[in-house]
């Protein structure tokens, strides 16, 4: 069944409104925008400050300043990747225990119990809504990816 004319419109306007507010969010001053401290050159930003919220885009357990992933698989790579949330939380004026929701990406279900250990480490206390989700690949050929979101309000 193919949807309606209506509908197909609907979803174009709702795109297209969309993508004007994107491109205004850009430009507003109280949005700042920080480079990866991981890796330099990504066509993204590491971590997004809009208002009271940082936004830390999906971060691999790469080595520091290489595209290089740390050796020792899903703990380390965990490990990695948290180090890499943490420090683009500070470079944007806030830290782990503001953290309130995080997605973490798994190439393997067999490495949840692992993730969680080392997970656990960086939220021992009121640890932040999470989401996993097992994927079927993560670039560089990563056992895990993780971003977060930050609140630095009241």
């Amino acid at each position: 069944m193919r949807p309606s004319k209506s509908f197909a419109k609907f979803c174009l306007t709702a795109l297209a409104f969309s993508s004007f507010l994107a491109v205004n969010a850009q430009a507003r001053d109280d949005i700042t925008a920080y480079p990866s401290t991981a890796v330099e050159g990504l066509p993204y930003s590491g971590a997004v400050k809009a208002g009271d919220t940082v936004y830390v885009g999906g971060v691999l357990g790469t080595a520091p300043g290489t595209k290089e992933l740390v050796p020792g698989g899903i703990g380390p790579e965990t490990r990695q990747s948290l180090n890499h949330v943490k420090d683009m939380l500070e470079l944007a004026g806030a830290s782990l225990d503001d953290t309130v929701k995080c997605v973490v990406l798994l190439a393997d279900i067999d490495d949840f119990p692992a993730m969680n250990d080392v997970y656990r480490e960086f939220f021992p206390k009121n640890p932040p809504t999470r989401s996993t989700i097992i994927v079927p690949a993560i670039p560089l050929g990563a056992a895990v990816e993780v971003e977060c979101n930050a609140y630095l309000g009241d």
